[in-house]
């Protein structure tokens, strides 16, 4: 029995996950912290985006956002992990599947080997639905984070939009009785309006290309849950041994 080491430590694989560079960063939502003027806005600042939006795009963008994405981005370095350890233990079974064949002859034995080479594949299947996992979580966490960058960036446009503005239009208020001050004031105002408009229908285009993401994932992901139960419900199971002779 000696015979039979393993030619790998499946355990040895498995580690406390970690989640991808840019999450090392900080939590997604840290992605926002330059943006504190909509965090503690002024009055000015309120009257402005309530005037432009009609609420704060910054607590729209968090409310996307809100949710533990680097939890979610180190689940898919585990499913990578059982993936590997997966197939360390396919590794193993094949190595003591040719030992034995070599050292035991008979129906039995053919028997035998069948078994495990079909365990063996078998868990050959589950890694690669492990690792496809791997890849659906790794392309969701990146996509999210890289689309917090951009709607920061929006946001950023949107918050200097914003300043600007209202400084116009106490500009307007306070010119109002010259007519001409108003018509400057708000006329400058009006094509800053317009170019917030703008980044934010870009953020919202933004949010709605990651949501996208968001739904093929959970397609995605429910038809390999699917295949992995699939699998392990049907694994190989040991039959009877059937002795040639009618009497046995």
């Amino acid at each position: 029995m000696s015979d039979f080491t393993d030619v790998i430590e499946p355990t040895t694989l498995l580690r406390a996950p970690s989640a991808p560079e840019e999450y090392a960063q900080g939590p997604i939502l840290d992605t926002f912290n330059s943006c504190g003027d909509l965090m503690s806005p002024t009055y000015w600042l309120t009257g402005a985006y309530t005037a432009v939006f009609g609420f704060n795009p910054l607590d729209e963008a968090i409310k996307w956002f809100a949710g533990d994405w680097e939890s979610f981005a180190k689940c898919g370095d585990v499913w990578g992990q059982l993936g590997q350890a997966v197939e360390a233990v396919s590794d193993n079974i094949r190595s003591g599947n040719r030992t034995l064949d070599k050292a035991w002859d008979g129906r039995a034995a053919d028997a035998a080997y069948t078994y495990f080479h079909t365990c063996a594949a078998k868990l050959e299947e589950i890694r690669g639905e492990f690792d496809k996992l791997r890849t659906e979580y790794d392309h969701l966490a990146h996509s999210a984070y890289s689309t917090a960058q951009a709607v920061n960036g929006y946001l950023g446009g949107i918050i200097d939009g914003l300043l600007i503005t209202a400084v116009e239009m106490a500009a307007g208020t306070t010119l109002s009785w010259t007519g001409v001050g108003a018509a400057v004031g708000y006329g400058l105002a009006a094509l800053e309006i317009a170019n917030m408009l703008r980044l934010w229908g870009q953020a919202t285009q933004a949010l709605g290309n990651v949501q996208g993401i968001v739904n093929g994932t959970v397609g995605v992901v429910e038809t390999i849950g699917a295949t992995l139960y699939g699998t392990i419900s049907e694994f190989t199971k040991i039959g009877e041994y059937d002795h040639p002779s009618p009497a046995i």
